[in-house]
Order: C-alpha cells, then sequence, then structure tokens
C-alpha cells in the first residue's frame, strides 16, 4: 500500500463495524431517493422478484416509504434522477455521475463485443426516428429471448456501456434505451475528464459509501483492479487506517470518523436486501460482523443451505439472523430461517419481528406467516410468540 507506513487512523473491529453500517446508511431515514443514490454511488438492479426488487428494497430501506415509491421516483418523472449502468454489475447511477464513467464508455469501445458501425447505425437510425424503444421492440424476429444474448442484445448492452445509448426509465420492468442527448443533461453529458481523473473521485465517493475498507473493498465496489485502486487511492481523501484483527491495511473517510464512537439505536432492527450495498462484498462481510452471505438464489434448491432469497438481519450493528422470504399476496412468509450464536434467541426473536414490521411497511404487506418447518420448533415457538406480540396478524401457513 502507497502511502505513510504508520497509519493515519487505528480503528477497533466495534468502530469500524458502526462506521461501515452508519456509512452505508440502513438505519438512517432520508426520505429522498435521490439523495440515497448519491450517497451509495450506485444501487444493484436485479430480476428476482420473490419479496421485492433489489434496488426496491435498498432504496427503501434508507427512504423510509414503500419500494412503490421507489419506482414512483425512479421512473414516474419527466426528469430522471438516475441512468442504468455496468458500475457495479447492473446499477442505478446518480444522473449527475454521468461523467465519472466515461473511463469505462472509453474502454467498452475498445471491446471485441462493440457492435459493428453498420450495426451501430441501424439500431441508433431505429431510436432516433421512433424514440425511446425496449429490447423486444429492437429484436430482429426470430432472435432469441430471455437470458440468451442474441446479436440485437449483445449490441444494444455495448452500446449502453459505451454511452451510445443511455436508459433512464423503464415501463413494466423493460428498459427504454435512448440516445443520450435526448435524457441526460447537457452539462452531464461529457467524457472530458480523464479515466485517472474519473476513478479518484469513484473511489472517493466509494470510500464515503463504505466509511472503512480495504482496497480490495473499493475496488469491488467499483469492479476495478485492485491494483488500479491501490495506484490511485493516494491521490484521494481517504486516510490510511489499521482496523484490528484485519490483516490488510485499510481506508476510512475522514467525514464517516465522527461516528465511529456513535452507538446505534439498540432497538432497531431490519432485514438487507441480498444484493444491499452493505453486503455487496463477501469478505469484507465476513471482517465486518463475523457472518457468511452468500447468494443462493441461483443455485440448485438441493444445494441450498439457507433458501432461496436470504436476507440478513440487522440488529443495530450486527448482523445476527438470516431469513428466506417471499411475498404471496398481502402475506409476507418466513420459509426459512437460522439465528446466528451471540444474542439469546429470545432476543433474536424479537429484532426479527421488528423487522418483519418493517418489511410489511415497505413491501405493502399486511401480515406475517412462518411455516412450521421454517426453523427447529422452540425457534418458530419464539418466533411466533414475538409475532403476536408485535401484532403482525395471520402468523400460521
Amino acid at each position: 500500500m502507497s502511502g505513510p507506513e504508520t497509519p493515519e487512523v487505528s480503528l477497533s473491529l466495534a468502530q469500524a463495524r458502526r462506521i461501515a453500517v452508519a456509512s452505508a446508511g440502513p438505519t438512517t431515514t432520508h426520505t429522498d431517493t435521490a439523495a440515497v443514490l448519491t450517497r451509495l454511488n450506485a444501487v444493484q438492479l436485479d430480476t428476482i422478484n420473490t419479496l421485492a426488487r433489489a434496488h426496491q428494497l435498498t432504496l427503501a430501506t434508507r427512504t423510509g416509504t414503500t419500494t412503490a415509491d421507489i419506482d414512483a421516483a425512479l421512473w414516474d418523472t419527466t426528469d430522471p434522477i438516475a441512468f442504468e449502468y455496468p458500475a457495479h454489475a447492473l446499477a442505478l447511477v446518480p444522473l449527475h455521475h454521468w461523467p465519472l464513467w466515461a473511463f469505462r464508455r472509453r474502454t467498452s469501445r475498445k471491446r471485441h463485443e462493440y457492435p459493428t458501425p453498420e450495426l451501430r447505425k441501424t439500431i441508433l437510425d431505429k431510436i432516433n426516428t421512433q424514440g425511446p424503444l425496449t429490447l423486444r421492440e429492437l429484436r430482429a424476429e426470430h432472435e432469441p429471448t430471455g437470458w440468451s444474448w442474441g446479436p440485437t442484445k449483445t449490441a444494444v448492452e455495448f452500446l449502453l456501456w459505451s454511452g451510445d445509448l443511455a436508459c433512464t426509465h423503464r415501463t413494466g420492468w423493460q428498459r427504454q434505451f435512448n440516445l443520450p442527448e435526448r435524457t441526460v443533461p447537457a452539462e452531464f453529458l461529457t467524457d472530458a475528464l480523464t479515466d485517472d481523473a474519473c476513478l479518484t473521485t469513484l473511489l472517493t465517493h466509494a470510500g464515503r459509501a463504505l466509511g472503512v475498507a480495504t482496497c480490495d473493498d473499493l475496488a469491488d465496489y467499483l469492479r476495478i483492479t485492485t491494483a488500479t485502486a491501490r495506484r490511485l487511492l493516494p491521490d484521494t481523501p481517504l486516510l490510511t487506517t489499521r482496523v484490528e484483527s484485519w490483516n490488510s491495511p485499510a481506508w476510512t473517510h475522514p467525514h464517516t470518523l465522527p461516528t465511529a464512537d456513535e452507538p446505534h439505536d439498540p432497538e432497531q432492527a431490519l432485514f438487507l436486501a441480498p444484493f444491499d450495498n452493505l453486503i455487496w462484498h463477501r469478505p469484507r462481510t465476513t471482517r465486518l460482523f463475523n457472518f457468511t452471505h452468500t447468494l443462493e438464489a441461483y443455485k440448485p434448491a438441493d444445494h441450498r443451505v439457507h433458501g432461496y432469497y436470504v436476507c440478513p438481519l440487522l440488529a443495530g450493528d450486527r448482523l445476527i439472523a438470516r431469513a428466506d422470504l417471499t411475498r404471496h399476496r398481502d402475506t409476507l412468509t418466513i420459509n426459512r430461517t437460522s439465528f446466528e450464536p451471540g444474542p439469546h434467541p429470545a432476543e433474536t426473536a424479537e429484532y426479527f419481528a421488528r423487522a418483519c414490521t418493517r418489511l410489511q411497511e415497505t413491501t405493502a404487506l399486511c401480515r406475517t406467516m412462518i411455516t412450521d418447518t421454517a426453523a427447529p420448533p422452540t425457534t418458530v415457538k419464539a418466533l411466533n410468540h414475538a409475532l403476536n406480540r408485535a401484532g403482525t396478524g395471520n402468523l400460521h401457513p
């Protein structure tokens, strides 16, 4: 790591955890979708809708609104606040951050998948003439659909990556592709920044969103190489940091340091979406919380340990349980759950019930139901008692 040999900051693991939770903001209500998006730098999108969409849960957790309110803020407006881009997988990115991704647009234009001039002209002319179009409307007849990457899908994705196309709206979950000059304000529509200028600013933003992080953590947040992050980090305002029990040096954003000794509300409890920014990078999640989080939705059913759509339970600044959750009509269903070692099961059950109540409000559901096979009988009994006290409604299937 470049920089001074003696770290500028030393943190206990508890302090690092408090900074991380405060920086990612899941326990803070901002009430403004655009402000949350700017704070996080990017919010991952995903097609799974068994409970709610990934971006809805990540943003609504922080705004205190419903998942429907999130989509209204994003797409039911003539003035978009975000564009979709492969910032960290496919993600929502603040619209005013368009200039910062010039480095990736330039790289995308050099890749062999970048469409030929003829195909580019065909797609761009069609949108120029007809207005914003979905992939379904752009595809040629008999092309594969769904997950298949036929010629048109490949071309459209790389035109999005290169900035030849922009997506700032969805209709019925279908992306609408448009010419960037029609949807990105002129003051943002520029590739003038150098690669290093883009990346230095983005690393600073990532450092603010993470609070405290290793070089690997920061590189993962932006999906850049660790070598690039290591080279540019000394040019950011982030402070070199030693964290108790971490084997790698870390970096801390100076604005987050006051939160190191501010305890989180002990009554606070909420479920994190599997794609929540706080738990993006699995090694960091393990280092911070001694909690192993694995996305199992894309595994065969018989290979899953914890379930399909597993949401970790955050209580204060600890991850104390996890639950496989689904939505059916007006009911939140707990299919499977397990508690982490540490708190007494009755205490964890109380946090669990509070988190269910909050999730019901977020997703506009009326009741919570736990299956008899969701956990060992003693755990199911403790949860039923806690859910009954929370007044969540019908608890048995």
